[in-house]
């Protein structure tokens, strides 16, 4: 068998083994996630939970007689604009902002100390003082929102940045490329991977944070939602807030996976810097 055969034949066993190993991964998770549920509502069936903990089968129910009513739709509608309107701006500005401080030492100096201050400040704590100048509205709520979605993408895409192998830099300058080609061409596609992973985790921060806007002040939404029902003790429609929250960011999850899988963006092996 040629060279080149050998390392055919190595490759395809290697994809097998992985997809295997995949597919494994999932019916155990698939698995587990079962057992849990089931182990739930046997409880939940006994008697053994307070009478406030529902079981899965009676939240599913709630969460269908919240989408039949119409107030399901209500609620996502406005959570939906909040959230992702406050990560689109929070994640773009902190992907730009954290590439050119990964290239420029002057960048990165000029954002270290307010990054460094700003940072370990709870965002939750800064509404009250958004709301003084914006009122409890929309434009606080997902200011709010855009400036914790900020610094996991910043940091994320600026040690993708910082990580770029020097020599990757250096043949493309051999070659005639300017520094903004050169910024396009090789900077963003190599630092990518790593912002997405910032990325990813603004998401999900800012679905923490929709919820945290929207049960403080006259607002509408899944937070303001659940909020209510725990007031009237309706249980039922607050799991079904929560499960409705859950599930919008595993969809918006999943398609921000699908947008990357078909930029060519691939998974980052490293660690995460959080928010």
């Amino acid at each position: 068998m040629s060279t080149s055969g050998s390392m055919a034949a190595q490759l395809m066993r290697k994809q097998s083994f992985l997809g295997a190993a995949r597919e494994q991964t999932w019916l155990i998770s698939t698995a587990f996630t079962v057992f849990v549920l089931a182990a739930w509502e046997g409880l939940a069936m006994a008697g053994v939970l307070p009478e406030y903990i529902y079981g899965p089968v009676e939240i599913a129910a709630a969460f269908v007689a919240l989408a039949r009513s119409g107030d399901l739709a209500a609620q996502t509608g406005p959570s939906l604009y909040r959230a992702l309107s406050g990560f689109f701006i929070g994640s773009a500005i902190g992907v730009m902002l954290g590439l050119l401080a990964g290239v420029s030492r002057v960048f990165r100096d000029l954002f270290d100390l307010t990054q460094s201050f700003t940072h370990p400040i709870p965002k939750i704590a800064l509404f009250p003082a958004i709301a003084v100048l914006l009122g409890f509205t929309d434009k606080s709520r997902i200011l709010v929102i855009a400036i914790s979605a900020f610094y996991p993408s910043y940091l994320n895409a600026m040690n993708g940045a910082l990580g770029i192998n020097a020599r990757l830099l250096w043949v493309a300058r051999n070659v005639g490329a300017s520094k903004l080609r050169s910024f396009f061409q090789v900077v963003v596609p190599a630092a990518m991977p790593r912002a997405l992973v910032g990325v990813r985790i603004s998401l999900m921060i800012s679905f923490v944070l929709m919820v945290a806007t929207e049960v403080v002040g006259h607002s509408n939404g899944l937070g303001a939602g659940l909020m209510q029902a725990y007031r009237d003790g309706e249980y039922g429609a607050m799991y079904a807030g929560i499960v409705a929250v859950a599930l919008c960011g595993v969809v918006a999850n999943a398609v921000l996976q699908l947008v990357a899988r078909g930029l060519g963006v691939g998974r980052h092996s490293g660690g995460a810097s959080h928010g």
